[in-house]
């Protein structure tokens, strides 16, 4: 796309600006990964959906994700996320895809996408090329259901081709128990907001309690925004699956992501044992223990 075409974006109204991206130079994807608690290793890559750095008017995610699903444009959006998502996959080495095989690939979707009744067409047509990865959609918060019964059916459909599905920022926005007593959820996360406050008590016993609750539904969790080594310890002790945060790894390029999984080494994290205590100290945090903690 001409220079000057691209800076003309900036002056359209921003649905057609959103609509002019996809269809022009596309958005551009990042890749964050999922570490293990258990073990450190790898458990997952969530794909992150970035303007492009070569058309003016650079917005962050939580302003034209919403402008997206405001205006209609959220299947639109998800599904060029999937399509340069697994055009990236396939771009990759096949050595570099076996190493990542064994992990999902994470991909945002909208409440609205699940709804819309030829999004399953869609993603049906995008997978039947291969090669593919695992795949799980991380159902955002920020849409409701108009269509329950239609979203459950999709989602349903979806994981007759493999698709898991995660219920994003569990507790915010859309994302309550109903959806998780009415979809196919296999993951619930925890939102950056929640793992923030887990320097207090307060914090600690309602990210326990979510802990609880994914567990005794035979769920996995996984916590996001986690920023220093104390909170690691705290979730790890709480029970909590995976997690991610720029203390593990900041979200990576393509190519960057490639070297971090052929480089990647657990060790550091192994520090963070089951014995260490949280910034809290003294405080018992053994899952199933949770709802002891003082008020």
């Amino acid at each position: 796309m001409p220079e000057c075409a691209i800076s003309e974006l900036g002056k359209i109204d921003p649905a057609t600006r959103i609509r002019d991206v996809i269809r022009s130079v596309g958005f551009d994807l990042v890749f964050q990964p999922k570490v293990a608690f258990s073990h450190g290793k790898l458990g997952g890559i969530e794909v992150l959906v970035r303007w492009p750095e070569v058309v003016a008017g650079r917005q962050a995610p939580d302003q034209f994700v919403p402008l997206a699903e405001q205006h209609g444009l959220a299947p639109m959006l998800d599904l060029h996320v999937l399509e340069r998502t697994l055009r990236t996959w396939r771009s990759w080495s096949a050595l570099t895809r076996l190493c990542w095989s064994p992990f999902p690939i994470s991909v945002n979707v909208s409440a609205m996408s699940v709804q819309d009744e030829d999004f399953l067409r869609s993603v049906t047509w995008l997978l039947a090329e291969s090669p593919r990865p695992k795949l799980m959609f991380e159902l955002t918060e920020t849409a409701p259901f108009h269509n329950p019964l239609a979203a459950a059916q999709t989602l349903e459909a979806l994981s007759g081709h493999g698709i898991q599905v995660s219920l994003d920022d569990f507790c915010t926005g859309f994302n309550n128990h109903e959806r998780l007593d009415t979809l196919p959820v296999a993951e619930l996360k925890i939102d950056r907001e929640d793992t923030a406050k887990l320097d207090t008590i307060a914090g600690i016993r309602h990210v326990g309690q979510m802990i609880e609750q994914a567990k005794a539904a035979g769920l996995t969790v996984t916590a996001e925004g986690i920023e220093c080594r104390d909170q690691w310890k705290t979730l790890r002790t709480l029970g909590c699956d995976y997690g991610q945060g720029y203390w593990l790894c900041p979200p990576l390029s393509a190519s960057d992501a490639v070297e971090f999984v052929q480089d990647y080494t657990p060790s550091r994290l192994l520090t963070a044992t089951n014995e260490e205590h949280s910034a809290f100290g003294a405080v018992d945090l053994a899952p199933g223990l949770v709802h002891n903690l003082p008020k």
